[in-house]
């Protein structure tokens, strides 16, 4: 399907890195691995790996009866045999200072502010619907590293608050909950096939950014949007305002 032909429902919701903002994940998790281990030095770095890995893992596969916090935490500390709570504010540092080193991973587009704000002008309501494995602080300095603004969101996915992770179906599920509409009412941009393409089993529509399109199990593309951050860009442009 050609962007152009890809109708915009009311709600457009946004995933965040590789789509708003593009980035090489390998140098991103290498940058990222050193910087956490050197803010948790009481711990092994093995065990910082192990328990980053397990976590999003664990995340991932959440039931939905805790938030995926309560769920990384337990995993934190059966990894490392420290209390989560007892590390958090070192945890949370490390968001605060050495993470800001990852933006060398990335390569931030004015586009992306531009999209936005092209939609938010035009009274789409957006959502950054980021995979919610980060906490609030860490998903905040990635939006600042791609130009945007919390206020031009309805709201932001983070691990404090949401019960699921992508390629969970919960967790679309949770964010249309919130937004009090049909997955039907929503179109998802994002650039995971499937991560983001997991969305089409509750009934949202999906555009993929192919500028850096993950497809690690050579998933057919049938039936997505397909478009460059520029042709995001400009399908935005021509779409009617509400």
């Amino acid at each position: 399907m050609l962007p152009m032909d890809c109708p915009a429902p009311r709600h457009i919701l946004f995933d965040l890195d590789g789509t708003l903002l593009p980035m090489d994940l390998d140098k991103y998790v290498q940058i990222y691995f050193k910087g956490l281990s050197k803010r948790l030095p009481h711990i092994a770095p093995e065990k910082v790996y192990r328990m980053l890995w397990d976590g999003i893992g664990a995340m991932m596969q959440n039931d939905g009866r805790q938030t995926n916090r309560e769920v990384f935490a337990q995993v934190f500390t059966a990894c490392t045999g420290v209390d989560f709570d007892a590390s958090e504010d070192a945890f949370l540092k490390f968001y605060r200072t050495d993470y800001d080193d990852c933006i060398a991973a990335c390569q931030p587009v004015a586009l992306a502010g531009e999209i936005v704000k092209t939609l938010r002008e035009k009274g789409y309501t957006l959502t950054l619907a980021t995979s919610p494995l980060y906490p609030r602080v860490a998903t905040q300095a990635r939006m600042r590293w791609a130009g945007l603004d919390a206020n031009d969101f309805s709201f932001v996915t983070t691990f404090d608050d949401f019960h699921a992770a992508k390629p969970n179906v919960r967790y679309f599920e949770e964010v249309c909950e919130k937004l009090h509409v049909s997955p039907k009412e929503c179109l998802l941009i994002g650039n995971d096939v499937l991560e983001d393409g997991a969305a089409r089993e509750t009934g949202m529509r999906v555009m993929l950014v192919t500028d850096c399109l993950i497809n690690k199990k050579n998933l057919p593309l049938d039936g997505f949007a397909l478009a460059t951050l520029q042709g995001v860009y400009d399908w935005a442009q021509q779409l009617p305002a509400i």
